[in-house]
């Protein structure tokens, strides 16, 4: 919901019957730009009986932004910070691990993870590539975010085997097509994603591939939905939730 205000988005993830919001720390900063507080932000929450489940994303090695996850990791009581590579170059996972063991120190003192989210076109490709990271640090509450995108336009299924999954802290469906609309693989996934069960991923499949009882979120941006009231939007989204859910393997 990229066009809608945060109340918008609260409101109407509410009326869905979503139990969260994810929480982008640009539309946070964009908010507070425009008149908004904390204390304001976390009445419309609780108003709205909406949590801040994830913050995103933490790229590694920004310590000029590691302080503002932290303070809103806190303030919020957010679940889980999601974490990417840089998205170029080489990643020295010692150094990584390190830099991850020190945030993730800091984001225990509020109960909140670390959620790293590999990506095809870095150095963190895969799920495998989250594993062996997650065991170089060393900390309980470092782990991965399994994206349905970034597995079905990365290794495909064939990604998700002999990978630890007991280090899958969250899943974020999305559906879409199995070849690219566009050569860059960034817009691509910020503009033609689709709806859960209207693409052709293998969603039920890649569900019975990951550990029963992760968190779901759902992360689908797409120009098509940006037209569309946030009501609706997510009416969309939590009815294709629910179908899938009933239709991968219990």
């Amino acid at each position: 919901m990229r066009n809608a205000t945060l109340e918008q988005r609260a409101q109407a993830a509410q009326d869905a019957g979503f139990d969260g919001i994810g929480l982008f720390a640009g539309a946070y900063l964009a908010a507070i730009r425009n008149g908004a507080t904390d204390d304001s932000l976390d009445e419309l929450f609780n108003r709205c009986e909406i949590g801040v489940l994830e913050l995103e994303a933490l790229p590694m090695f920004r310590d000029d932004l590691l302080d503002l996850f932290v303070n809103l990791a806190s303030r919020f009581d957010v679940h889980r910070v999601q974490t990417i590579a840089p998205f170029e170059g080489a990643v020295d996972r010692t150094a990584a691990a390190a830099w991850l063991a020190d945030a993730a120190d800091r984001f225990a003192a509020s109960d909140t993870s670390l959620a790293i989210e590999f990506l095809p076109f870095t150095a963190i490709a895969t799920a495998r590539d989250a594993s062996e990271l997650i065991e170089r640090t060393r900390r309980d509450n470092v782990g991965m975010c399994v994206d349905a995108w970034h597995v079905f336009r990365g290794g495909g299924l064939d990604s998700l085997v002999a990978f630890a999954p007991e280090h899958v802290l969250s899943v974020q469906l999305d559906d879409g097509p199995l070849q690219p609309v566009l050569d860059n693989y960034i817009d691509d996934c910020l503009h033609h994603r689709e709806v859960m069960g209207a693409g052709e991923f293998d969603l039920v499949g890649m569900m019975a591939m990951l550990p029963k009882g992760v968190p779901l979120s759902i992360e689908v941006a797409d120009d098509d939905l940006d037209l569309l009231a946030p009501t609706d939007v997510a009416q969309q989204l939590a009815e294709a939730t629910r179908h899938l859910i009933h239709a991968s393997p219990t």
